[in-house]
């Protein structure tokens, strides 16, 4: 409830910030008012309705809801930036007088240019943000070990932060299931945030199908994250995941092969789940240990625990910036790559992502970690991390070859 005032404030004082200096900016003509003003409260209402509403309602009405008011929360920040940059300019006149002439003797005509021109501005990076949601890319990872890997190396395909809803539906992952396949992994790790919230559009739309297509050699692997909580009905969810032929990990551990272990952690939403060292206290670490855990918080837990890598969602990186700066603030690895002692952390900004389908300053991305084994004169773990970006988008082609059994996962510590 005390976040939820927090939230309900900010955007409040922010909405009145923007509405009532938009309406300065306007001539005085009635008309034109009171279509500002349409605008902008049909924005705020759609936002609202959408949060208040979740996907409880058809399915139709909440793509709508979520277009325009995720569309008009993006549209709001910038708009609000724009804003306090031209009152800290407006401040600096009135200490120092620094207006030219001719902004003096036209200022409404000023106003009415810079309203048009930050409108336009904003307008093309929604575009270009949209854009760059809808074309993901596939940035990879180069890490060394000297743990024994099956045939000497190993290729992670890493997805985390798909949202599935309403919003973004199963055509959405049909596209998303065809990239990741394409990267020929031999193990899939889905790092949480599979479902946005509310599991009625996963079923309607049964994208179990779609998820049963992921493919891979050694199986593929999910945990949960915190959006899996928020609508109350998380088991849901965690069934039509397992329906999928995927092996969902909580607070639990699987021996792949004979050949490496894949822990995958509850998320830390659930304030009771099991510690590291419980999950982990029966793994022989002499073989490779892969750990997700969806939120990159307290790095040191794994490395304590000897986890050779961790793998993690959940900050998307920030989204649209300024976002990436606040993340950056929150976490210590808020996107890429890290390592402390022994262990590898690689954080994902996300294949899909909450709210608006804008990516600004940050991208959708799959991630291939390309893990080779070193010589064994090479001594301890080492890693070398070179990231590259392909151009590679999704298609709308849908994977034909069936999905490898992850039979050969028996359980090694925990429960499921």
């Amino acid at each position: 409830m005390f976040f939820f005032i927090i939230v309900l404030s900010t955007f409040t004082a922010l909405s009145s910030y923007v509405y009532i200096r938009g309406l300065q900016a306007l001539p005085p003509v009635l008309i034109f008012k009171v279509i500002y003003s349409v605008i902008f409260f049909s924005g705020l209402a759609s936002f609202f309705l959408r949060m208040f509403l979740g996907d409880n309602i058809r399915e139709k009405v909440a793509v709508g809801l979520s277009a325009v008011g995720f569309t008009w929360i993006v549209a709001l920040v910038y708009f609000a930036m724009f804003l306090v940059l031209l009152d800290l300019v407006r401040a600096a006149n009135g200490l120092f007088d620094i207006y030219p002439l001719w902004i003096k003797e036209n200022y409404q005509k000023v106003k009415l240019i810079l309203f048009a021109g930050s409108s336009a501005a904003i307008l093309i990076l929604l575009v270009f943000g949209n854009i760059r949601f809808n074309n993901p890319v596939v940035t990879e990872y180069n890490l060394e070990t000297a743990k024994p890997l099956p045939g000497g190396k190993m290729r992670i395909v890493l997805a985390s932060d798909i949202h599935l809803s309403s919003y973004i539906n199963k055509n959405d992952l049909k596209r998303y299931v065809s990239l990741i396949n394409r990267q020929k992994g031999d193990v899939i790790m889905l790092a949480g945030d599979i479902a946005d919230r509310d599991p009625h559009p996963l079923y309607n739309q049964k994208m179990n199908e779609e998820l049963s297509q992921l493919t891979a050699k050694y199986g593929v692997f999910a945990i949960t994250g915190n959006h899996e909580f928020y609508g109350g009905k998380k088991e849901e969810i965690y069934s039509l995941i397992k329906s999928a032929g995927i092996t969902f990990l909580k607070d639990s551990a699987v021996l792949v092969a004979d050949s490496f272990y894949v822990v995958g952690r509850d998320d830390k939403t659930n304030g009771k789940r099991a510690s590291l060292e419980n999950i982990m206290e029966n793994i022989n670490r002499n073989l490779p240990v892969f750990l997700m855990d969806h939120q990159p918080s307290k790095l040191e837990d794994a490395m304590h625990a000897g986890a050779d890598l961790q793998m993690s969602g959940h900050t998307h990186n920030g989204q649209f910036w300024p976002g990436n700066l606040i993340v950056s603030a929150m976490f210590e690895l808020p996107y890429g790559h890290l390592k402390k002692g022994e262990t590898n952390y690689i954080v994902t900004s996300g294949l899909g992502l909450w709210g608006p389908k804008y990516r600004i300053g940050t991208k959708s991305e799959v991630v291939v970690i390309n893990l080779t084994q070193l010589p064994a004169t090479a001594g301890a773990t080492a890693a070398k991390a070179a990231t590259s970006e392909s151009a590679e988008t999704t298609s709308a082609e849908s994977a034909s070859s069936a999905k490898t059994s992850s039979g050969r996962a028996s359980s090694a510590a925990g429960k499921h």
